[in-house]
């Protein structure tokens, strides 16, 4: 059962979790190591990013896409306004 964190809502951890899981099959399908691979390191990455973006682009949401960039996964960080 996944919990919340103050201020972040459930709906965004569950996104984040379902992108964790696609992250780590396209690593595993890329030949990648996923043993070191938890949700809390991906999910303080995603974070990082998040509010990176969301102060340079002015935006509420940012949206994160898997997909393989030479031959590794990789992670495409998209403002939604």
């Amino acid at each position: 059962m996944l919990s919340a964190d103050p201020g972040q809502p459930l709906d965004e951890l569950t996104e984040w979790r379902a992108v964790y899981e696609e992250f780590r099959t396209v690593k595993q399908q890329c030949g990648e190591p996923v043993d070191s691979l938890t949700f809390e390191k991906f999910k303080a990455t995603l974070q990082r990013n998040k509010d990176a973006l969301v102060s340079r682009h002015n935006c509420t949401r940012v949206k994160f896409t898997v997909y393989v960039k030479d031959g590794k996964a990789a992670l495409k960080a998209s403002p939604v306004k």
